[in-house]
C-alpha cells in the first residue's frame, strides 16, 4: 500500500460495516430500479390478460344477446364493468359510432368521439379500422403506461336472425393502470427499504462484533477463508496480522463468486421449467411420499380455481381436490388411485376421474400419474390432468341422441311420438314439458304433459287441464305454433306466467311446480309448425344456455322427423286402404257384366248344337267355345284380384272340413287330362297311403289347380308326377315337371304379387297365382317352396298340418259352402 503510495485501510470494525451500509444503498437503488420497473410490467402483463380474457367472453356474450334482441341485457352486461373501480369508460358504439351502451347512462345515444375524444386518437384510428374490417380485438397500452384500452367488434345479426360482418359495433374499454403500478412501486420500495434495514442491522451487529470479538480472529478467519475456497472444508485458522480486512475480503470475494454463478445457474434452470411447467395446456401437480403438494403450475391453479400457490403448497392434496365422489360421498384415501400409485411406486392412467375445485364444485377430468425417483428412491409422485366437461358433454348429447332417434323410429303414431319426446326432454333438459299440437283441421290439443317427480304429475296434469291451448291464449307453446319461432329465456317465463285466467289457483300451481327458466321451441315438418314444446326448469341457478337450446333443437327435428314418418306411414295405409277398397269393388263390379255375358255364350252354344246345321255349327261352335274360355279366363283374373284383396286386408275366409288329399288329387288329374294331352303330357299320380286333413275343399282346390296348371304350362312335352304323402301330423303333396326350370335368384321371387321369371308375352297371366297359392297354404298353417334348376324342371312341394292352426281355425267359417269356385285358370310360376 506504500507503494502505490495509497493511505492505510481503517481497522475491519469500520471498514467491514462500511462497505456493509454501501452495499445495502447500492443494491436497494439498484434493486428499486430493477423491480419496480420489472413490478409495472407484471401488472401491465396480468391486467392485459385479464381485461382480454374477460372482453372476449363479454364480445361472444353481446353477440349472442343483440342476436336476441335483448337490448336491456346489452345495456346490464355494460354497464356492470362499472363495478371494476379501474375501469374508466366502456362504451358499446354502433355502426353510426354512437353509444348504445356504457357505464354511465347519460352517455347512451351520443357519439363516442365527442365524449371521450383520448379514445380516438389519430394513432387509435388504424386499430378501430382493423377491428371494424378484420373483426380483430385487440388490447392495448397506452403511449404514456398508465392505462389500457381494448377495442373488440362485435357482430350485429341481419335481417335472417344470422351475424352479419356487414354490421359490425364496437366495444370500447379503457382501464387505468396507475393505481396499481403506484401500488406495486409502492410494495417493491416497501420491500427495499425493508432489505435495506435489515442490512443497515446487520452492519451495526458487524461493527459491534468486530469490535469486540473479529479483530483478534481476523487471521484466522482469512487462512479459513482461502482454504474454504480451496475447497477445503475441514480448514482451521490461527493466523493474525494489520491487513486482515483486504485478504478476507479476496478470500469471501472468490467464494462469492462461485456462490454467485452457480446460484445464478440453478435460477436460471429452475426458471426455464417453471416457464415450461406453466405453459403447459395440462394441469400438473406434484406430490411428496406424505401425499402433499410440493408443485402446482399455473393451468392446474386456473382449473382448480386457486388464485395463489401458496393455498395449496404442504397441503393434503387428496383431501384439497380428491376428497369425494361426485354425488358428494367421502373417497376413501385407500381407494384413491393416486395414493395407490404413490404408494406403489407404479404409474396410473384415469379416463373417468373427476377433481373438485376451491368453491364446492367439480369437473371430469382425464389423469395421468407417475412416479418420481431421485437415486433410485421414490421421493413423489407427479399428475397430470386436463379438463373432459366439453367431451363428457358431447358423449352424453350423442348417446341422448341416439337413444332419441331409436326410440322415435320405432313409433308410427303421431300423439304417441310427441308423448315419447315428451318423457325423452325430461329430465336431460328439465324439470317438467308440456307438448300441444295441431291436428289437420287446425284444432289445437295438449298431446302430453310430463314432471320428473312423479308426485307432481297429477299438478301438472290439473295445469294442463285448467288451461287448455286455444288461439286466443298467451301461452307459450300458442305463440310459437302461431308464429312458428322459439321463445327463449324471460319472454318463455313471462308468456308462462301471464297465460292463465285471472285466478289465483294457476300462479299457485306453477309455484308449487317450479318454474324459474323456460323455453319453447316449434316442432316443424316440411315448413309446417305442427307442435310445440315448452320446457320449463326449477334449478337455482340454471339458465338454458347454447349447449341446451342446441340440445333441445336436436330433440325437435327428430321429433319432426318421426311425426313426418307417422304422417307418411298413416297416409300409406290409408292409400292401402282405399286401393284394396277398390280392387274389392272393381272385382265386383267386373264380375256383374260377365255373368250375363256367360249365360248368353252358353245359351248361344247350346242353341247352335240344337240347330243342326252342320257347316253354321262349325264355323261358329269354336268361335263360341274360345268366347266362353276367354270369359272364363277373365272371370278367373278377376277373382284372383279379388283373393289379393282378401289377402292383404285379411278378410280371406276358410271353410273347414275333411277332405281326402288323395281322392282330391285324382279327380283333379282326371280333370286335367285332356289339358295335358293338349299339352303333350302325361300326368302321373303315386301316393303312400291315405292323407285326410280338416282344409277349405275350395281353397285347397285352388292352390292344386294353379299348381298343375303352371307345370303343364311351364313342362309341354315332357311328364307331369304328382305325389300324396303324410308323417308328423302334415300333408305332404308335391308336383314335379321336367320343363324349363328356374334360375336360383327367382326361386323366391316368383312368390311375390304381380312376379314372374318369364317373358310376358310368352306365358301371360298377372304373376298371382303362386302368391295366392302361398298365402293360401300359409292361412292353413302350412307353406310352398320350390327347388328347380334352369333346363332341369321343377318341383314345387305344398306342405299342410292335418290339423288347421289356431289361427286358421279362429278364422274358419263353418260347412257346407254355399258356392263352388269355377275352374281357375293357367297360373305362372318361374321362368
Amino acid at each position: 500500500m506504500k507503494r502505490l503510495g495509497l493511505p492505510p485501510l481503517p481497522p475491519l470494525r469500520i471498514t467491514i460495516p462500511a462497505v456493509l451500509l454501501l452495499f445495502a444503498i447500492t443494491v436497494g437503488l439498484h434493486d428499486l430500479h430493477q423491480n419496480a420497473s420489472l413490478a409495472c410490467r407484471r401488472v401491465e402483463e396480468y391486467t392485459l390478460q385479464e381485461l382480454t380474457q374477460r372482453m372476449s367472453e363479454l364480445q361472444d356474450h353481446l353477440e349472442l344477446l343483440l342476436n336476441l334482441h335483448q337490448s336491456e341485457r346489452i345495456q346490464e352486461e355494460v354497464a356492470s364493468l362499472g363495478t371494476d373501480p379501474h375501469i374508466q369508460t366502456a362504451l358499446l358504439l354502433d355502426e353510426t359510432g354512437r353509444v348504445a351502451a356504457s357505464i354511465r347512462r347519460v352517455e347512451i345515444g351520443q357519439q363516442g368521439r365527442a365524449l371521450h375524444p383520448e379514445l380516438f386518437t389519430p394513432e387509435a384510428e388504424p386499430i378501430l379500422q382493423r377491428a371494424r374490417e378484420h373483426l380483430a380485438g385487440s388490447t392495448l397500452v397506452t403511449a404514456d403506461g398508465q392505462a389500457l384500452v381494448a377495442r373488440y367488434p362485435v357482430l350485429v345479426s341481419d335481417a335472417s336472425g344470422a351475424l352479419s360482418s356487414e354490421r359490425v359495433w364496437l366495444l370500447v374499454v379503457r382501464r387505468d393502470l396507475s393505481v396499481l403500478k403506484q401500488q406495486a412501486r409502492d410494495q417493491v420500495r416497501a420491500n427495499v427499504v425493508q432489505r435495506s434495514a435489515l442490512l443497515a442491522v446487520l452492519a451495526g451487529l458487524l461493527w459491534l462484533f468486530f469490535h469486540f470479538v473479529l479483530t483478534r480472529r481476523v487471521a484466522r478467519l482469512v487462512t479459513t477463508a482461502q482454504r474454504f475456497a480451496a475447497r477445503d472444508w475441514e480448514a482451521r485458522s490461527g493466523l493474525t496480522g494489520r491487513d486482515e480486512l483486504s485478504r478476507v475480503g479476496r478470500a469471501f470475494d472468490e467464494m462469492a463468486e462461485r456462490l454467485r454463478t452457480t446460484q445464478s445457474q440453478l435460477e436460471e434452470r429452475e426458471s426455464h421449467i417453471r416457464l415450461l411447467l406453466d405453459s403447459a395446456a395440462e394441469g400438473i401437480f406434484g406430490l411428496d411420499l406424505e401425499g402433499r403438494c410440493t408443485f402446482v403450475n399455473r393451468s392446474a391453479l386456473r382449473m382448480l380455481g386457486y388464485a395463489d400457490a401458496g393455498a395449496l403448497l404442504g397441503r393434503d392434496a387428496h383431501q384439497l381436490w380428491h376428497h369425494s365422489h361426485a354425488d358428494g360421498s367421502p373417497y376413501p384415501r385407500s381407494e384413491c388411485p393416486i395414493l395407490q400409485a404413490l404408494r406403489d411406486g407404479t404409474e396410473d392412467h384415469g379416463e373417468d376421474d373427476l377433481i373438485w375445485r376451491e368453491d364446492g364444485t367439480w369437473f371430469p377430468v382425464e389423469r395421468w400419474s407417475y412416479p418420481m425417483r431421485q437415486g433410485g428412491r421414490r421421493v413423489g409422485i407427479v399428475s397430470t390432468f386436463v379438463d373432459i366437461t366439453a367431451r363428457k358433454r358431447a358423449e352424453q348429447m350423442q348417446h341422448f341422441l341416439i337413444e332419441a332417434s331409436t326410440q322415435l323410429a320405432e313409433l308410427l303414431d303421431e300423439t304417441r311420438t310427441l308423448e315419447r319426446v315428451a318423457r325423452l326432454a325430461i329430465p336431460q333438459l328439465g324439470q317438467w314439458c308440456v307438448v300441444d299440437r295441431v291436428d289437420d283441421a287446425g284444432q289445437l290439443h295438449r298431446a302430453a304433459w310430463v314432471h320428473q317427480e312423479p308426485a307432481r304429475q297429477e299438478l301438472l296434469r290439473e295445469l294442463a287441464e285448467l288451461d287448455p291451448p286455444d288461439w286466443s291464449s298467451s301461452q307459450p307453446t300458442v305463440r310459437v305454433l302461431g308464429t312458428g319461432g322459439p321463445l327463449l329465456g324471460d319472454e318463455a317465463l313471462a308468456a308462462l306466467r301471464h297465460a292463465g285466467d285471472s285466478g289465483a289457483r294457476y300462479p299457485e300451481l306453477l309455484r308449487r311446480l317450479g318454474t324459474r327458466t323456460a323455453i319453447a321451441l316449434p316442432i316443424s315438418v316440411r315448413g309446417r309448425t305442427l307442435a310445440a314444446l315448452l320446457l320449463v326448469s326449477d334449478t337455482p341457478g340454471f339458465q338454458y344456455g347454447p349447449h341446451e337450446l342446441a340440445l333441445a333443437g336436436e330433440l325437435a327435428r327428430r321429433a319432426s322427423v318421426a311425426m313426418d314418418n307417422a304422417r307418411l306411414y298413416r297416409q300409406s295405409q290409408e292409400a292401402v286402404r282405399l286401393r284394396e277398397d277398390f280392387l274389392s269393388v272393381a272385382s265386383h263390379e267386373l264380375h256383374t257384366p260377365l255373368t250375363p255375358l256367360r249365360l248368353h255364350l252358353q245359351t248361344l252354344q247350346r242353341a247352335l248344337a240344337a240347330s243342326g246345321d252342320g257347316v253354321g255349327t262349325g264355323r261358329l261352335m269354336p268361335k263360341v267355345d274360345k268366347a266362353l274360355a276367354q270369359v272364363r279366363r277373365l272371370s278367373q283374373l278377376v277373382d284372383d284380384l279379388l283373393d289379393v284383396s282378401r289377402l292383404t286386408s285379411g278378410r280371406l275366409r276358410l271353410r273347414l272340413e275333411p277332405v281326402d288329399l288323395v281322392e282330391l288329387t285324382r279327380d283333379l288329374a282326371e280333370r286335367f287330362s285332356e289339358q295335358a294331352r293338349a299339352a303333350g303330357c302325361t300326368l302321373r299320380v303315386t301316393t303312400e297311403g291315405p292323407t285326410t286333413g280338416q282344409w277349405d275343399r275350395m281353397r285347397l282346390e285352388q292352390v292344386l289347380t294353379n299348381l298343375i296348371t303352371n307345370a303343364l304350362k311351364y313342362g309341354v312335352d315332357h311328364p307331369v308326377e304328382l305325389h300324396v304323402s303324410s308323417a308328423g301330423g302334415r300333408a305332404r303333396w308335391s308336383i314335379r315337371d321336367h320343363g324349363i326350370g328356374i334360375a336360383p335368384e327367382d326361386l323366391e321371387r316368383i312368390f311375390g304379387r304381380f312376379e314372374r321369371a318369364v317373358s310376358t308375352r310368352q306365358y301371360g297371366g298377372l304373376g298371382l297365382g303362386l302368391y295366392i297359392s302361398r298365402e293360401i297354404a300359409r292361412a292353413f298353417g302350412g307353406d310352398i317352396h320350390v327347388e328347380s334348376q334352369p333346363g332341369a324342371g321343377a318341383v314345387f312341394t305344398l306342405e299342410l298340418p292335418l290339423e288347421p292352426a289356431r289361427d286358421a281355425r279362429e278364422g274358419a267359417e263353418p260347412c257346407p259352402r254355399e258356392e263352388t269356385r269355377p275352374e281357375p285358370p293357367p297360373a305362372c310360376h318361374g321362368p
